[in-house]
């Protein structure tokens, strides 16, 4: 059309020119542009042809948790751009029984319908609307009545059965609202949805909107309607249809709050304790923001059966059970905190990633990150007592770890296919997408930073946007180019690492040499050198008696210094601001740093201990710096701390100590732990409960497994056996790890006890307890048995992962847990819906040894490449075992040399 106006402005200029040649006879016009009678293949990109955009949806639905299928019919409200015979959306596991599109009062145009493949993809989930007319531009209402089989992946419309009672649930992220109902499955296009679900009799709904209002339905069923929905991108729909109990929260102010459960959970003693803390949460959340909680009211839903911890759907927050619903008589201080934290990721989300969303999933991390960001935040305002911004802080290094590995991803990772979706759903976008915003946060300040999220909220409300949209609000607000900085941590992956050390000078002169590069743990692919990768790294650090920190920006790696005048200090802290790098310094440096450890705080310390652990990764610091380290925290009193402590003793017991070693090891970690044992006990104190309770756990479980300490594991066994005649006879802080290690030496008849225990516990607590503990025993033989059961019915597919996780972390029971998880392969990959089988691709992760890693290699190899993801998992398994084995070679006859002497002459 731009060309064809230039044209006729041209030849209005030749006529109006007297004197001149006539003008040439007018150009012929152009000939129609005809709809493409061929499809045009599918796009590269992994998205949908532009040839219709969805304005708005109608969804009719009839679910029947007791019959094996639903149905429904969708109305979609699309705009054509231009004339086409053609629509694509998507659609999986459907049956579409019919499609045409309606315009007014004209015929409608009944389409055939196909389904094809999306480039990159396994399965064919894009439906292809064939119309034998073309389409003019402009609206139509697309038409499509279809049914289809309940879900047995736990994603999309699935059922679950509780005792007699069948419940349907949905969960549609990321790509699964294509198995719900047809759609247009992205999350740039967010839109308004009706709903009306017709349910039998003894049943109700509910869904992201109240109900207006129920109808007769035919048939002994109701339609019960719901408001329209603000705009919302597909996977955030969702619906519960069963014999709901619904418990409202008794709260004045809005949004109203209520619990959604089985019939069976009805007014159970964990109901207001949660609509409790969802109601401190939501308004701590909404007056940060400074934006009111943006839908109409917010219903819990504790569902039996979810592949996810929890979702965020706007109005309808579903939860696994265990997650919600917890019974403060009988939940432990771990439980009591998880609640806290989940319940506020999940509201956080109602800001950022519901109200705002992103517009494709390159930039998961900012829904993910934001919310992990926040739930940190907003407990710890609201229970400073519980020290969750030190719990971000290990949690950001621990990221680390992965994050330094060959086979590390991009935060912004190009997504062009739902296998690359629900390959991001990992800690890289969560952790690290979190410790990224922390960084950026201490580096233009709280005021800056949070003044910016206001602005992008407010701007960008019931929008799908690009993360540059956040960075240009964070830019204007604190006047520096966060746009910069945030590319080098979200668009390359890796970890920079701050090389530091504090250089004495004649004439009482000194100063702090600085230099970065990217951390890789040994065994890693690829060597620093060789590295090109550069960051603009925040940087603040306080010398031996400073009062204060100083900060610098070091740009692209290029060396910087610090310099100052007196007694030369003898160390410097790298990283008091705890943003996203590791640090190194020489030996004798860290050493001191240390023995001065009161000198920084809790945070600080942290970072010390774990920054010591990582240079020894890395090969810049000798293995033997451990001892002089983890020594000088004996002291601590903090939990995090002494958990890092503790760390480290696990870490160095599987993968630096040999068997001649191993005794004089075990000393050195009682004279860590021991003490602290006695302080602690068994029996919980009032004072500082909490705390003391998590470190408990903490201490114990290392005297029994690092230690291996007879009488530990013997008071264990009591506890256990004890535990399983009675649950209320143990505090619950208590048995959430003294039933797994009082089960280490136990025999076949525990296994019994504990899936008998599993099947009648009365809270989620005991439940837990009795799970863990299925994958805690020590011989090989009963472990195997102990595992067989989860091919049963005995354990929830959901559950599955807890079990297999707690046999194959320890290092006492990884190889037979790995070799049962090869054995049984087959059946698993039937019970583990779609992502949860990506844990089994982790079952190599506890390897030390270069025959387990060909061997896994060889099996896993060609099974995660049938897996969407699977590849990116098991390579990350293989090279944390690679690790591992690289780690033993540099350090295991420097320890041995350390604790033991050198080596006997033969």
């Amino acid at each position: 059309m731009r060309l064809t106006i230039v044209a006729a402005a041209l030849l209005v200029g030749l006529v109006a020119c007297p004197g001149e040649p006539p003008p040439p006879p007018p150009l012929p016009p152009p000939p129609a542009v005809e709809p493409p009678t061929v499809l045009p293949p599918p796009l590269e990109s992994g998205r949908l042809p532009a040839l219709a955009i969805p304005r708005g949806y109608s969804l009719d639905l009839d679910v029947d948790p007791t019959k094996d299928r639903f149905s429904g019919v969708v109305r979609i409200e699309a705009e054509l751009p231009e004339k086409t015979s053609f629509v694509v959306l998507h659609a999986r596991g459907l049956h579409v029984r019919a499609a045409r599109a309606v315009r007014g009062r004209e015929a409608p145009v009944v389409a055939t319908t196909s389904l094809r493949t999306a480039a990159g993809a396994r399965v064919a989930d894009e439906l292809v609307l064939a119309f034998p007319r073309p389409l003019a531009p402009g609206w139509a209402t697309l038409v499509l009545e279809y049914d289809a089989p309940f879900d047995d992946t736990l994603a999309g419309v699935y059922r679950v059965k509780e005792g007699e009672r069948w419940y349907a649930f949905s969960q549609l992220e990321a790509t699964a609202a294509r198995r719900a109902f047809p759609c247009f499955d992205e999350p740039s296009f967010k839109v308004p949805f009706d709903v009306a679900i017709r349910v039998p009799p003894g049943m109700t709904a509910v869904s992201n909107t109240a109900e207006t209002m129920r109808e007769d339905a035919g048939g002994g069923k109701t339609r019960v309607r719901f408001a329209r929905t603000q705009p919302l991108p597909t996977y955030l729909v969702a619906l519960a249809v069963g014999d709901l109990a619904i418990e409202a929260a008794a709260r004045g102010s809005r949004p109203p709050i209520r619990i959604v459960t089985t019939k069976a959970k009805a007014n159970g003693p964990a109901n207001k304790p949660a609509l409790d803390a969802a109601g401190a949460l939501v308004d701590a959340l909404a007056s940060w923001f400074g934006i009111p909680y943006p839908y109409d009211k917010l219903d819990l839903v504790a569902v039996p059966a979810l592949a996810a911890g929890a979702m965020e759907n706007p109005g309808l927050v579903t939860f696994r059970e265990e997650l919600l619903l917890v019974d403060p008589a009988r939940a432990s201080t771990e439980s009591k905190r998880d609640q806290a934290e989940v319940i506020a990721h999940e509201l956080a989300h109602q800001w950022f990633g519901n109200l705002v969303t992103a517009a494709w999933w390159n930039d998961l991390w900012l829904n993910e990150g934001m919310a992990t960001w926040m739930q940190a935040k907003i407990v710890h305002a609201l229970h400073p007592e519980w020290g969750v911004n030190v719990d971000a802080v290990v949690a950001m290094h621990e990221v680390m770890d992965t994050d330094g590995l060959a086979a590390a991803r991009r935060v912004r990772q190009p997504v062009l296919s739902s296998a690359d979706v629900e390959d991001a759903f990992d800690g890289i976008t969560y952790q690290k997408g979190a410790a990224v915003l922390s960084t950026i946060e201490r580096w233009i300040g709280e005021a800056a930073f949070q003044k910016a999220i206001k602005e992008y909220l407010g701007a960008n409300a019931h929008q799908s946007v690009p993360t540059q949209k956040l960075f240009e609000a964070l830019d204007r607000a604190s006047g520096k180019d966060v746009t910069s900085l945030a590319s080098g941590y979200l668009d390359q992956a890796g970890v920079p690492e701050v090389v530091a050390g504090v250089v004495c000078e004649q004439g009482s002169r000194w100063h702090v040499e600085l230099g970065a590069r990217s951390w890789r743990p040994l065994g890693a692919t690829g060597a620093n050198e060789d590295d090109n990768r550069t960051w603009n790294i925040p940087v603040c650090l306080r010398v031996d008696g400073a009062k204060k920190d100083e900060c610098v920006d070091l740009v692209g790696g290029a060396p910087s210094l610090t310099a100052g005048r007196g007694a030369c200090p003898a160390f410097v802290h790298p990283n008091t601001a705890l943003s996203y790098y590791r640090w190194s310094l020489p030996e004798k440096q860290l050493v001191k740093l240390a023995e001065s450890r009161a000198s920084v705080d809790v945070p600080a310390r942290v970072s010390v201990l774990s920054n010591t652990w990582s240079a020894v990764r890395s090969g810049d610091v000798d293995a033997k710096a451990v001892l002089k380290v983890l020594p000088a925290f004996d002291a601590e009193t903090a939990r995090q701390p002494v958990t890092e402590v503790v760390s480290i003793l696990h870490r160095m017991s599987r993968a630096m100590i040999d068997e001649e070693t191993r005794p004089a090891f075990r000393k050195f970690a009682r004279a860590r732990l021991e003490k602290r044992k006695k302080a602690l006990g068994w029996t919980p104190a009032a004072k500082n409960a909490g705390d003391d309770a998590l470190l408990r756990r903490t201490v114990l479980v290392a005297m029994a497994d690092v230690v291996e300490d007879e009488a530990t594991l013997k008071e264990a066994e009591e506890l256990a056996r004890k535990w399983l005649a009675d649950p209320s006879s143990v505090d619950p802080d208590v048995a959430t790890f003294a039933v797994s290690l009082g089960t280490r030496r136990a025999k076949d008849e525990r296994i019994d006890a504990l899936v008998k225990a599993l099947k009648e516990a009365k809270n989620e607590e005991d439940h837990g307890v009795a799970l863990a503990a299925l994958g805690a025993f020590d011989d090989p033989a009963v472990l195997e048995r102990a595992l067989d059961r989860l091919l049963g019915d005995d354990v929830a597919t959901n559950e599955i992962g807890t079990v297999l996780a707690s046999a194959s972390h320890r290092r006492a029971s990884h190889a037979t847990a790995d070799r049962w998880v090869q054995k049984h392969w087959d059946e698993l990959r039937k019970k583990l819906p779609g992502h949860l089988s990506h844990g089994l691709l982790r079952a190599p992760d506890g390897g030390c040894t270069t025959r387990e890693a060909d061997e896994d290699a060889v099996f896993y190899g060609p099974r995660a490449e049938q897996m969407e993801g699977g590849r990116r998992a098991l390579e990350q398994s293989l090279e944390s075992v690679a690790h591992c084995v690289a780690l033993r070679r540099k350090g295991e006859a420097t320890l041995h040399a350390a604790l033991v002497g050198p080596p006997k002459k033969k």
